[in-house]
């Protein structure tokens, strides 16, 4: 008998410690992911509206996990106390201007709850300590942007319809309108065309008559300098003879001792008078 009571002792000690290490394993597991064995810090944010908000819902810094919903209650003001537990390791991210948000990563993900850090003189600022709050920004929700959407369709679905029948009313106006100051503008274009054409034949003209009488004037300016040249001529023909006549000798000073004297004038005769010698100048004596 007492042979045989050893191996079912045995065997039930086995069993019962096989189900001990699968309990502190089952505990282990469910455990790690709550964080009950780590050091938590305990935050609280108020709320006017419990929506979308559930205990265990994961909390995150940055999109990495560090904590979790512990609890939710109702408050006699009517606002809503949610107690988060962060761990303690993650505590000095959070400082007083941290911001718990409702965030959701697409729309079938789980909501959860979103603490942004405060980076500021980190290290150096006194760490928060259990029990203290932080500032909740409630974000839009989804559905209540859908009902928004909806509710706003039928206004801009009329707005759109009196904006297409205003274009169709307004744009053929336009267009016509359009075309007419095209026209407008043609003519205007054409008309400044020709004004151009006409000023420039007509300035063409002027500049083509100037240039005539400029060639005229110069054909007259030398005609006028021949006969200046001509003038010139006759007038050192004159000079020359004045210089050979009698009177000009006649008022030269006498000449000096031992050379001859002057020869006297003779009056001319009648026939004389009339045909002076040749080579004398018509009106003078001449010297035999």
């Amino acid at each position: 008998m007492t042979s045989a009571r050893r191996p079912l002792d045995l065997e039930h000690w086995g069993l019962l410690g096989g189900a001990a290490g699968l309990l502190v394993l089952f505990v282990l597991g469910m455990g790690t992911p709550r964080n009950w064995w780590t050091r938590n810090l305990q935050l609280n944010f108020r709320t006017y509206s419990a929506t979308g908000l559930q205990e265990g819902m994961a909390v995150k810094i940055s999109g990495f996990p560090v904590g979790r919903v512990q609890r939710i209650r109702l408050l006699n003001d009517a606002q809503v106390q949610v107690t988060l537990e962060v761990a303690a390791s993650r505590g000095p991210m959070v400082g007083r201007r941290s911001r718990a948000t409702l965030a959701q990563d697409g729309l079938l993900n789980r909501p959860y709850i979103a603490i942004s850090p405060d980076l500021t003189n980190l290290g150096q600022r006194d760490a928060l300590s259990s029990g203290d709050s932080l500032i909740f920004e409630s974000s839009p929700d989804i559905a209540t942007l859908i009902k928004e959407v909806a509710a706003s369709r039928v206004p801009l679905q009329q707005m759109l319809t009196r904006a297409a029948g205003l274009v169709e009313r307004r744009v053929p106006r336009s267009l016509d309108q359009l075309d007419r100051t095209l026209g407008s503008g043609e003519r205007l274009a054409n008309l400044l065309e020709r004004e151009v054409v006409q000023g420039s034949g007509a300035l063409q003209g002027r500049v083509t008559r100037a240039t005539d009488n400029l060639e005229t004037t110069l054909t007259t300016l030398q005609s006028t300098l021949v006969e200046i040249q001509s003038l010139a001529r006759s007038s050192n023909s004159l000079l020359r003879g004045i210089q050979r006549s009698w009177l000009i000798q006649l008022l030269e000073p006498a000449s000096s001792p031992g050379s001859s004297p002057p020869i006297t004038p003779t009056q001319p005769s009648p026939g004389a008078a009339a045909k002076p010698a040749t080579g004398c100048p018509a009106g003078a004596p001449c010297r035999r």
